[in-house]
């Protein structure tokens, strides 16, 4: 019987990793323990979780590819100790970078749940409004087709006829009688808040941005020209 697992999977397992070691043994039963530390069923759920829905089949309906997938998990865990067992974890370029990576996680985390709390208070208030939206008649369809025109032809690139392009102009349209329902929402709350803009932190930043960027020179090397009695030959 042939391996199910491609040759390369413990390459691909390592790569997405995400723990840094064994799960405790509260974390789910114990499918083996390796050296000090062990690998639940929690590990092994998530790391079978993480691969496509085809090889996440070979893996659990198999008990050859389940026990070869174990030991790529137990391959890896070893790997990790002895990185560990070297020091490797105290390097002060490797706190580092998991500084780094630390802090663009919770940046993400925080983006994400910002933009759980928008969606879902626009919903709360909006979410009625948004789905009564009545489709543009053909005269709006129309009268917007014609006073856009210049507009469409350069991002369309060509002329069009309103045929064409009919569809796809009621779905704009759509979205923008919802996005003006939002920005009205948006304008009541406004106008009940305490605002305060820093005109001149804005005009600041805006000029440091504009900054053109440095370019990094270092890598670049400069070949000397050939000499003349070089170039004849």
């Amino acid at each position: 019987m042939k391996r199910i697992l491609p040759a390369g999977i413990s390459l691909m397992l390592a790569l997405m990793v995400t723990t840094t070691g064994c799960s405790k043994a509260s974390d789910g039963a114990v499918l083996a323990k390796v050296n000090r530390g062990a690998i639940t069923t929690a590990d092994f759920k998530k790391q079978v979780e993480e691969l496509a829905p085809q090889m996440q089949q070979a893996v659990l309906g198999d008990p050859k590819a389940r026990k070869e997938f174990l030991e790529d998990l137990i391959g890896i865990e070893v790997v990790l100790q002895e990185a560990k067992r070297q020091g490797l974890d105290k390097d002060a370029e490797f706190k580092k970078k998991q500084e780094t990576m630390r802090k663009e996680l919770e940046r993400r985390i925080q983006d994400e749940t910002k933009n759980e709390l928008f969606n879902n208070l626009l919903k709360k208030d909006l979410g009625d409004k948004m789905a009564k939206v009545a489709p543009p008649s053909d005269k709006e369809v129309r009268d917007y087709f014609d006073k856009n025109k210049d507009k469409i032809l350069a991002a369309v690139g060509k002329k069009v006829s309103l045929k064409e392009i009919e569809p796809q102009l009621k779905m704009r349209m759509m979205q923008e009688k919802r996005r003006d329902l939002y920005l009205e929402y948006a304008k009541g709350l406004k106008e009940k808040a305490k605002i305060s803009i820093d005109d001149k932190a804005l005009d600041t930043l805006a000029a440091d941005m504009s900054k053109p960027k440095d370019v990094d020179l270092s890598n670049i090397k400069v070949t000397p020209a050939p000499k003349k009695e070089d170039a004849r030959k």
